[in-house]
């Protein structure tokens, strides 16, 4: 299983850092956390869905117990670039970027927060959350699409104060 699921956390761990080596740390994290509990599991259990939710939440923690690099966020094209070094304001501009994203996340309607959370940081499928909260999957779609655009703009707003 270990052949199949580690490219899955290698690309979550690569679309939140924006760099092979700790995208390489989140599956060797996330996979370590798989085989704890793989006594746990049951065999219908979707291992695919199951490993990108884990590796985001390791991604998370990474990110805020401040061990990750600066990131720096291209509002207009939504790419991103990591530091090629970790310098001694890390820690410090982790913590920003993370009140700046909740500053921005709390100025979202409390729908538009939901479904991104639970596309994003619970990981999610629009059917699931099409299922959980009873809005059909293109509306799903569509509502998480805009919420996105919301929230880049926030987050444009309050890098530009």
């Amino acid at each position: 299983m270990v052949p199949a699921l580690r490219p899955l956390m290698v690309k979550v761990g690569r679309d939140f850092f924006g760099n092979k080596m700790d995208a390489d740390d989140v599956a060797q994290e996330g996979l370590l956390r798989l085989w704890r509990y793989c006594e746990r599991l049951s065999a219908e259990r979707n291992m695919e869905a199951l490993a990108i939710k884990v590796a985001k939440n390791v991604c998370v923690e990474i990110y805020r117990r401040g061990n990750a690099p600066t990131v720096t966020l291209d509002v207009e094209t939504g790419s991103h670039e990591a530091q090629a070094s970790y310098d001694a304001d890390a820690g410090i501009a982790a913590v920003e970027r993370r009140q700046e994203i909740d500053e921005a996340m709390a100025r979202l309607g409390p729908r538009e927060r939901e479904l991104l959370m639970k596309k994003h940081m619970e990981g999610y499928t629009a059917d699931e959350i099409a299922q959980t909260t009873g809005i059909s999957k293109p509306s799903v779609k569509s509502m998480i699409s805009m919420a996105r655009k919301k929230l880049m703009k926030e987050l444009q707003n309050i890098l530009q104060t």
